[in-house]
């Protein structure tokens, strides 16, 4: 790996719906499966979202496991890779093969509302609840908020957008393209799995 190269940043897949303290147990939903978790290994699930200081940067296996070294959690890496095997957390570099690996094989669930712009910033799109923003996005980034979620896959949601902007005209790359629409979300999506304002899922097969 070259230094230039994107690094590999960890993912939670799935969304808390069920504690159980007195039985050390947080129930994981999954597609239609629930993975049954101690609270040390939902510790590690629950850093996968981004960092506590809620400071932009690459959400690495290194960064994490410094964050959990700091709350008393030295074994973060090994809790990890049983995560991974479980298909709990999932690791990817934006712009690269495993990004669109990782794309095909979830889809980007909204967990809060759409807030739309404003008159005075015009640009920018808020998520979160109704007088509590919790992410503001770019308008290419926003769509796919809106709308990921009825496609089967988060890679067949940003081909439609990127094929509706091509068809309405739009020739920015960052819109227009596949492969860039996903690179700039994933770059960025901690900002949006920190705050639970969206979850990663896979499709549920009947």
């Amino acid at each position: 790996m070259t230094s230039d190269s994107p690094p590999l940043q960890v993912y939670p897949i799935g969304q808390l719906i069920r504690v159980r303290a007195a039985q050390d147990e947080f129930h994981v939903r999954v597609a239609a499966e629930l993975q049954r978790l101690t609270s040390t290994d939902f510790s590690v699930w629950a850093m996968a979202h981004g960092p506590a200081d809620h400071v932009p940067r690459p959400w690495t296996v290194a960064e994490l496991a410094a964050q959990a070294a700091g709350i008393g959690l030295p074994d973060a890496p090994e809790r990890l890779a049983r995560l991974e095997q479980l298909g709990l957390v999932a690791l990817a570099a934006p712009g690269t093969a495993s990004a669109v690996e990782l794309a095909r094989r979830v889809r980007m669930v909204p967990l809060v509302l759409g807030l739309g712009n404003s008159a005075d910033n015009p640009d920018t799109y808020s998520v979160g609840l109704p007088g509590r923003p919790l992410a503001v996005l770019s308008a290419a980034a926003y769509d796919l908020f809106e709308w990921a979620t009825m496609e089967t896959s988060l890679w067949r949601a940003c081909e439609g957008a990127a094929a509706t902007a091509a068809r309405v005209g739009i020739d920015d790359p960052q819109a227009s393209d596949p492969g860039a629409l996903l690179t700039s979300l994933l770059a960025d999506l901690h900002r949006l799995l920190t705050p639970n304002a969206v979850c990663l899922d896979t499709w549920a097969v009947s």
